[in-house]
C-alpha cells in the first residue's frame, strides 16, 4: 500500500501540475499548542504566501493569529483574526479582513492511519464592498505512515457562502480544495509536507477557475 501511495502521488502531480496553464506555489508556515505545559488555553498563528501567474508573482499573503480551548484531547476550540491580502495584474490589491472561529478534533486513528477534521466559520468585510459576508468551511484529513518520519497525506476542504453580498459572494458552494502530498517528521516538533493541491473556485455565471498548485507547507507545534 505504501508504495501504491506514493505512485499515485506523482501521478496526479505529474499528469495535473506539470501540465498546467498557471502553475502556483503555496507555502506556509504555522504552529499552535497550550500557553503553559498544564494549561487548557492554547494558541494558533498560520502565515501563508502564495505565488500565481506561473510563480511569477505574490498573489496571496495571509496571516491568522487566534486563541484557543482545549476541550479533550480530541477536540479544540478557537477563534482569531486574518488579515489577507490579494494581488493580480491589472487590478488594485483586494484586502479581506475576517474574524474566525472554528473546532479542531480528531475521528480516528489505527492501523489505516489518523483521519481528523477542522470545521471553521469566517466573517468576512472586504473594502470592496460594506456588507458582511458568512462563510462556511469544512476540512478533513488523513495521514498514512509509510516509514520511520515520512508519511502520506491527503485532505479536502469545502467552502459555503452562508449570505450574498455586494463584493460578489453568492450563497451555496464557493469553492473546493483538494490536496496530496508527502509530509517529514523531524526528531523534533518540525513536519514538512509537500504536494498537489487541486482549487476548483465557483464563479457562477462563468465556468469555474480551476488552479493546479505545488503546496509547500512547515509546522512546528509547541
Amino acid at each position: 500500500m505504501k508504495n501504491s501511495v506514493l505512485y499515485l502521488f506523482f501521478v496526479i502531480f505529474c499528469s495535473n501540475f506539470c501540465l498546467a496553464q498557471d502553475s502556483q506555489l503555496w507555502t506556509s508556515f504555522s504552529t499552535n499548542g497550550r500557553i503553559s505545559k498544564d494549561s487548557p488555553l492554547l494558541l494558533w498563528f498560520d502565515g501563508h504566501t502564495r505565488f500565481s501567474e506561473d510563480v511569477g508573482r505574490l498573489g496571496v499573503s495571509i496571516v491568522r493569529p487566534g486563541l484557543g480551548y482545549k476541550v479533550s484531547d480530541n477536540l479544540s476550540l478557537w477563534a482569531g483574526y486574518a488579515w489577507i491580502v490579494s494581488q493580480a495584474s491589472g487590478r488594485a490589491n483586494a484586502t479581506d479582513n475576517r474574524f474566525w472561529q472554528q473546532a479542531t478534533y480528531k475521528i480516528h486513528s489505527g492501523s489505516a492511519g489518523s483521519f481528523s477534521g477542522r470545521t471553521r466559520f469566517e466573517s468576512r468585510f472586504l473594502r470592496s464592498g460594506g456588507n458582511t459576508g458568512f462563510r462556511l468551511r469544512q476540512n478533513f484529513k488523513w495521514t498514512y505512515p509509510l516509514a520511520e518520519n515520512l508519511y502520506s497525506s491527503f485532505w479536502n476542504e469545502t467552502f459555503f457562502a452562508l449570505n450574498d453580498t455586494d463584493f460578489g459572494a453568492v450563497t451555496g458552494f464557493d469553492q473546493n480544495r483538494t490536496h496530496l502530498g508527502i509530509g517529514w517528521k523531524s526528531g523534533g516538533n518540525l513536519k514538512v509536507e509537500g504536494g498537489y493541491l487541486f482549487n476548483t473556485i465557483n464563479r457562477q455565471s462563468r465556468s469555474n477557475l480551476d488552479n493546479h498548485n505545488f503546496s509547500l507547507a512547515f509546522s512546528v507545534p509547541f
